[in-house]
């Protein structure tokens, strides 16, 4: 175990007998009690230019640094189970105007969900090919996906999904332009979660939705590894348990 930045991180730097195919990362996001996919949005950023930022909650203050692409989940209709959004925050080359958010099209092969994969209801996991994180390059798409994101973001990802009564997500019968840019092989990232609006109540950091203390651990993709992240012991976290992060497991096959 390993004590660093407030938080606890146990690196286990093999990957092998996961089966997990071979360019696909699987993210395994955990709470205190059972997910209210109806009232909370549960977000995971990613950071994949290489530039050593680790994404915050807020990102209004922060400019949305970090901010690459995401997998938000959440909106959902009482009863039903969400389909993720795979969300990649578009910045203009030379811009300084926040980015766009526009939403990646999957296919099922491409990105697994399971919503309750430890049977206590308290973690899901997603399986995704790095692939999709290569994401727009150049000029952003004269027209967005279907059901895209608002084009402002908020103060965290704004994304809303839309509700499924099945686990496994279907691919949108809109055509959408492939993801044609350019990613990094070393990742950083952060957990949120948000109210339905897209205000962060959480993060893993010490300091809960307005933490920008969190430092993420360093992903390199070109290797396999798992890593497990867990919010420490007397961070400022979100009143409703539904929304309280209690750790992250991130599972990598090169």
């Amino acid at each position: 175990m390993v004590s660093s930045c407030g938080r606890q991180v146990t690196p286990n730097r093999s990957a092998s007998g996961t089966g997990i195919p071979s360019g696909y990362l699987q993210v395994k996001y955990r709470v205190a009690q059972s997910f209210d996919f109806t009232n909370y949005r549960y977000v995971i950023v990613f950071n994949t230019a290489g530039d050593g930022k680790t994404p915050y909650a807020n990102g209004n203050t922060t400019n949305f640094q970090g901010y690459s692409f995401a997998i938000v989940l959440g909106n959902a209709m009482a009863g039903t189970t969400p389909t993720p959004q795979f969300v990649q925050y578009f910045r203009q080359p030379g811009s300084t105007l926040p980015p766009q958010p526009l939403q990646i099209i999957y296919t099922p092969g491409q990105l697994l969900f399971t919503p309750n994969s430890n049977g206590l209801g308290t973690e899901f996991t997603v399986q995704f090919q790095r692939a999709l994180a290569s994401g727009y390059s150049g000029t952003a798409p004269s027209s967005s996906p279907s059901a895209s994101p608002s084009a402002s973001p908020s103060a965290s990802p704004s994304a809303s999904p839309s509700a499924s009564p099945s686990a496994s997500p279907s691919s949108s019968p809109s055509p959408s332009p492939v993801p044609s840019g350019s990613l990094a092989s070393i990742w950083l990232f952060n957990f949120f979660t948000t109210d339905t609006s897209g205000t962060p109540l959480d993060s893993l950091g010490l300091g809960g939705a307005g933490d920008i203390s969190f430092q993420s651990p360093v992903l390199d993709t070109t290797t396999a590894f798992d890593f497990t992240v867990n919010v420490p012991a007397g961070a400022t976290q979100a009143s409703n348990p539904a929304a309280q992060l209690l750790s992250g497991e991130l599972t990598n096959s090169p």
